[in-house]
């Protein structure tokens, strides 16, 4: 190898080590970090803003259930489980994207369930009231110290989600009771879930619902508070 080539290959090998380090430096920087987010905004309905941090509590709810169900799929690599991808026509998804959905949809329909609850004076009483105290204590209990940290959850935010939870069930129920169904022909409990066609047919358009769709893209359930390294 002649000086020439010499300076032309050492050239080479300089210019790649540039780039490779520029790529590098490009991933560390656009690397998600969920902590960095949690009092940002992911999903709005009507005028209620919904944090991070609180959708956490629904994130840690949904992952406990169905990392239950990773365990019994593979007890040694529960992440087989999340990773699993069913076929279902235009409904093919991946286990993970199946409980983010599940998450985010029944935030938003305790957020209106909630709300419409509130405006139409049904309110908890002292043993239902109680009974969410009870359940946020448990909740928070059956939390590690990592969990929390990754959630940024505390007892107090807990507390409320978990009243709201109840009032949007207390609401719930009051529907089923209420209104006619006739025309459908599943149960009222179904009907009114979050993917149920009454929900979705009839009160869910009837609430704007906006979604900050660059932090919830970055989030993939089933690394969050379980299975993260």
């Amino acid at each position: 190898m002649n000086k020439h080539e010499k300076k032309i290959f050492t050239y080479i090998i300089v210019v790649s080590c540039i780039l490779i380090a520029m790529a590098l430096l490009g991933t560390i920087l656009s690397r998600f970090n969920y902590q960095d987010h949690l009092d940002e905004t992911v999903i709005t309905v009507d005028d209620t803003e919904i944090t991070l941090r609180e959708f956490g509590c629904y994130i840690y709810e949904v992952e406990a259930f169905v990392q239950k169900q990773a365990l019994l799929y593979d007890p040694e690599n529960p992440k087989h489980w999340w990773n699993t991808h069913f076929s279902a026509g235009m409904d093919s998804q991946f286990v993970c994207d199946l409980a983010k959905k599940a998450a985010i949809n029944t935030c938003i329909l305790e957020e209106i369930y909630s709300k419409k609850a509130a405006s139409e004076g049904i309110t908890l009483d002292i043993a239902e009231e109680k009974q969410a105290l009870e359940e946020a204590k448990v909740l928070y209990n059956s939390m590690n110290s990592e969990q929390i940290r990754r959630t940024g959850l505390d007892e107090t935010i807990i507390i409320e989600m978990r009243k709201k939870h109840a009032l949007a069930l207390k609401y719930s129920d009051h529907l089923a009771n209420s209104l006619s169904f006739t025309g459908y022909s599943e149960e009222p409990e179904k009907l009114l879930g979050w993917d149920g066609a009454y929900f979705l047919g009839e009160i869910l358009p009837e609430h704007k619902v906006e979604m900050n769709d660059k932090v919830l893209d970055k989030i993939t359930l089933g690394k969050i508070t379980v299975n993260y390294e």
